[in-house]
């Protein structure tokens, strides 16, 4: 060290201070594990205050600790540790926490059908008594004039939980009816449990989101004028069980249908969001960009409010895309509560022979900042402000009094001369993207030496955790062993992650060696903001290795040969069911990155080989994606007439109780650290 040289412990407290509280977890407990002074100091609450309010105060440990719930020291212990859990595939925990005919999983609660009865049970808390509803004795309070056999025909499907409130499809077959149905599942209600109860005059793609003030639901079923169906959409205050939209309110103009793959909804701050990725309902022969087209809709009387914006996606020449992977949802961010678009795109970067799975995250404009900064434009507002904006650089005059006006200001190229009055082509320059809002599975160097991909036939459930920067697969990835000619099914846990790359170009990649990574600039000559950060990937993990005990394997995957696999995942758990043949309700099975998730019962699990995953080291041969079933899709069921005939008409079942969970009597699982 050089003689003006100052080690960082040995700074001013209140420079040092200023330092450390701006971290995230993962740079906190790093930092703190440099030497024993700086973790002397890293152990004051005043630093993991700043640093939890600054970064943390959205996440649940973040919420506990400016609630004096636990430690803010504690709280960044406890994210880092979920974080990283999740980050290297290492679970805690895998345990069956129920038997069911379908389940839902959101805000931590898990949500499912067993018997005649939904029952709800909290899984970050590790409860050991869950909330049911009898379906029976429901329906025959909502509907009085039900006949028996007329009970036997119903078909119900779980549509959406958020809130302690649980919506549900019931379709009453004999009699050709479909009712929305929402039924409050708190244990502190006495009364009033439904909260809304609709008849539907279509269950075309049906949606459903609320919280504990609105619902909304959506079909599309709305035929446009240009003979192309629509988004319809209505809202329902939960308070006063009164509708909100006195009429439905059609997307006019907004493309895309399959949700979870071309179009998005959820509800942020009470209004409901809707994304699509498709700009028209019909595709362009030539044409250059790409929009996510997007709509906040507020619970409101006056549908006319609704106008659709977009923001620029992609352009058509960085690729092409393998769209039976495209996925996309909403997400919030950890740190700022912002609405986030999360899409996954399977691309041909430049047109190149190896193809790369990438996730995109697109923050999107509050409520409050639509209102106060004016922000409702429509389509064609947008598009000619976009185009006006770049009309100077993009085009000649020459060849734009040339052309008719709605194509004034595509670029000057030759393939413009083959467009004529009725093409509609989007154009807008490319756009720079951030490396935080981009994570490609593979570098391009990647992508030819080391990868270890599975089809979409095998890859039963896909997400990404933005948190812990990591993609999330369960796959189906058989043991070879040559005592069986068929080898048995094996679900595996695989996860991609990556993490911040030091900030000084230590080998001069992108300039002076030693230096620091500089920013990008943007149109005035600024530096944009992260466009410094760089990122470097922790390689590819799989979960159990192949030398697992057997018995963690079959816990795994009950049946051996994977049907159907229906999984949810959010930023510290797994949940998932796999439909086994001969069997009505399947086990759901839960795989936990967070310590604190602790069931009753877990075995522990001693064998050192579970702990580790397994690092994948090497190329082996690439199995080309094609087309698969969408394991999104919800399950239905119909009413058992078995455990009706076991009910007494002189004491019939309540419409609600609490009684002890299921997983008490299962007893099924694994503790493994």
């Amino acid at each position: 060290m050089s003689d003006g040289a100052r080690s960082l412990d040995s700074i001013p407290y209140d420079i040092f201070y200023n330092i450390a509280s701006g971290l995230e977890c993962q740079d906190f407990i790093h930092l703190s594990r440099v030497n024993r002074s700086i973790n002397t100091l890293m152990r004051s609450e005043l630093i993991a205050k700043k640093s939890v309010e600054y970064h943390m105060s959205h996440t649940k440990e973040g919420q506990l600790a400016l609630r004096k719930k636990i430690g803010y020291r504690e709280a960044i212990g406890r994210l880092y540790d979920i974080k990283e859990a999740f980050a290297t595939a290492q679970p805690y925990s895998v345990t069956v926490l129920s038997y069911g005919k379908a389940f839902l999983y959101n805000q931590g609660f898990l949500c499912y059908i067993h018997a005649n009865e939904i029952r709800v049970l909290d899984v970050h808390s590790a409860k050991d008594v869950e909330q049911v509803l009898n379906i029976r004795t429901v329906l025959r309070r909502v509907f009085p004039d039900l006949i028996p056999e007329e009970e036997d025909s119903v078909q119900l499907s779980l549509l959406h939980y958020s809130d302690g409130i649980v919506a549900f499809l019931c379709e009453i077959c004999d009699r050709g009816e479909s009712w929305l149905i929402a039924v409050d599942m708190t244990e502190d209600r006495k009364s009033g449990r439904v909260r809304v109860c609709k008849q539907l005059q279509s269950t075309r793609r049906l949606f459903v989101r609320h919280n504990q003030a609105y619902l909304y639901y959506g079909t599309h079923s709305a035929l446009g004028i240009h003979g192309y169906h629509e988004w319809s959409i209505q809202c329902v205050n939960l308070k006063d069980r009164q509708d909100i939209t006195q009429r439905p309110v059609v997307l006019d103009g907004f493309a895309g249908s399959e949700i979870g793959q071309t179009v998005c909804f959820d509800i942020y701050k009470d209004h409901l969001y809707a994304v699509t990725n498709q700009v028209n309902f019909e595709e362009e022969e030539v044409d250059w960009t790409s929009y996510y087209v997007w709509a906040c809709i507020p619970p409101s009387k006056d549908p006319k409010s609704v106008k659709l914006n977009r923001i620029w996606r992609r352009q058509h020449r960085e690729g092409p895309i393998n769209d039976t992977w495209t996925d996309i949802s909403l997400r919030k961010d950890e740190a700022t509560e912002r609405l986030l678009i999360l899409e996954c795109r399977r691309e041909w970067k430049d047109g190149r022979s190896e193809n790369v799975r990438s996730y995109y995250t697109q923050p999107l404009l509050s409520p409050e900042e639509i209102s106060q900064n004016g922000h409702k434009l429509n389509i064609s507002e947008k598009q000619e402000q976009s185009r006006s904006a770049e009309s100077a650089s993009s085009v000649s005059s020459a060849l734009s009094e040339s052309r008719p006006p709605s194509m004034r200001f595509l670029p000057d190229e030759p393939l413009t001369m083959t467009l004529d009055s009725s093409s509609k082509p989007n154009y807008e320059p490319p756009k720079e993207r951030l490396g935080r809002y981009v994570h490609a599975e593979y570098s391009m160097e990647e992508a030819t030496i080391l990868r270890r991909d599975f089809i979409l036939a095998k890859t039963k459930c896909r997400t990404y955790n933005p948190s812990a920067s990591a993609f999330l697969d369960l796959v189906n990835d058989p043991k070879q062993d040559s005592g069986h000619s068929i080898p048995r099914d094996r679900l595996r846990i695989r996860t991609v992650s990556r993490k911040r790359r030091c900030p000084i170009d230590e080998d001069g990649d992108e300039g002076e060696k030693g230096m620091l990574f500089k920013p990008k600039l943007g149109a005035e000559g600024r530096p944009i903001e992260w466009s410094e950060e760089r990122f470097v990937s922790r390689g590819i993990k799989l979960w159990p290795p192949d030398n697992a005990p057997e018995e963690l394997s079959e816990l795994l995957c009950p049946s051996k040969r994977t049907g159907r696999v229906y999984a949810i995942a959010d930023e510290r758990s797994l949940v998932y069911s796999v439909d086994t043949p001969g069997m009505e309700e399947q086990a759901i099975i839960l795989i936990s990155f967070d310590p604190k998730i602790q069931f009753a019962g877990l075995k522990r699990l001693s064998s050192t080989t579970v702990i580790q995953a397994a690092e994948v080291k090497g190329p082996i041969d690439i199995e080309r994606p094609r087309a698969g079933e969408d394991s999104r899709k919800r399950k239905a069921t119909f009413l058992d007439q078995d455990a009706a005939d076991s009910e007494s008409p002189r004491h019939p079942t309540p419409s609600f109780r609490t009684e002890p969970a299921m997983h008490l009597g299962v007893k099924r699982g694994y503790w493994f650290r």
